[in-house]
């Protein structure tokens, strides 16, 4: 099983890190195109479980659209997108708080956070293409390597020091130690980018603010996804990836990390 998810780690690596330097963001939208017909299908398993075939067609409609709404991108909808994405995962963040198991959720409730995720899916590969296009993929690879760096610093400080649950009743395997693990790793990381790349152009406040911003909320995008999946019983979101399970169970921090890091630029740029 480790070697598995290690092959696949390793060939998902060069797909995503070598498409995001490729200068010509077509092939950017083309990948997270593919991405997001998966996430989509993965989305409505977990929500409304429609069968194979009527999943796999919405899907190719919702990406259709969304490859259509690509013409009409422009900073502003960009913008007014983003922060929009920032407030919804803020908003989440905090009803965190009052989420109990059911395990049956009724079917409008479904229908309503299947409309929530998939707007929060648009929202984020929206902005990524657009970061791309805007700053290049060196800035976008920076963002995927803030919730890398999240992910691996929780991992192995959860693992060492782990005794505090951070979310008991979403996510019984999480705890504040690995967390803060996380963050520390971050925030060296975050000094060490800044030094090296002059943060595209960004004061070192702004520059350490957003990216701050963005790491602490990967980790409600991960939370978020672990609802949905205990509301619907099973482990992985789908099994496309072999050792890592679903897309969604890959890209469900970026999906919050996105809308902030990419308001932020533009929130830092009118400072």
């Amino acid at each position: 099983m480790l070697k598995q998810r290690i092959i696949t780690g390793i060939v998902l690596a060069i797909v995503v890190i070598g498409t995001i330097l490729i200068p010509n963001t077509l092939w950017v939208s083309i990948l997270f195109a593919g991405m997001l017909f998966a996430a989509t299908r993965e989305m409505l398993m977990l929500t409304i479980k429609p069968p194979a075939l009527p999943a796999a067609i919405a899907s190719g409609l919702f990406v259709a659209l969304f490859w259509w709404s690509l013409g009409l991108v422009n900073p502003l909808l960009i913008y007014w997108q983003s922060l929009a994405g920032l407030v919804l995962w803020v908003m989440i963040t905090f009803a965190f708080i009052a989420y109990r198991h059911h395990g049956n959720l009724p079917l409008l409730a479904r229908i309503l956070i299947l409309g929530l995720g998939l707007d929060l899916l648009w929202i984020c590969v929206h902005g990524l293409i657009y970061l791309h296009g805007t700053y290049g993929g060196e800035m976008l690879l920076y963002l995927f390597s803030l919730v890398w760096i999240a992910d691996i610093g929780a991992y192995f400080s959860g693992r060492r020091f782990g005794k505090r649950k951070l979310a008991a009743a979403i996510s019984p395997g999480k705890t504040w130690e690995g967390f803060y693990g996380g963050q520390v790793a971050n925030l060296i990381w975050i000094v060490c980018i800044y030094q090296i790349s002059s943060g595209w152009g960004f004061g070192w406040v702004q520059f350490f603010l957003v990216s701050v911003a963005t790491s602490l909320i990967s980790v409600v995008g991960d939370l978020f996804e672990s609802i949905l999946k205990r509301e619907a019983g099973v482990k992985d979101s789908g099994r496309l990836l072999p050792g890592h399970g679903g897309v969604l169970d890959r890209i469900d921090s970026v999906i919050a990390a996105s809308p902030v890091f990419v308001a932020g630029t533009f929130l830092a740029g009118s400072l």
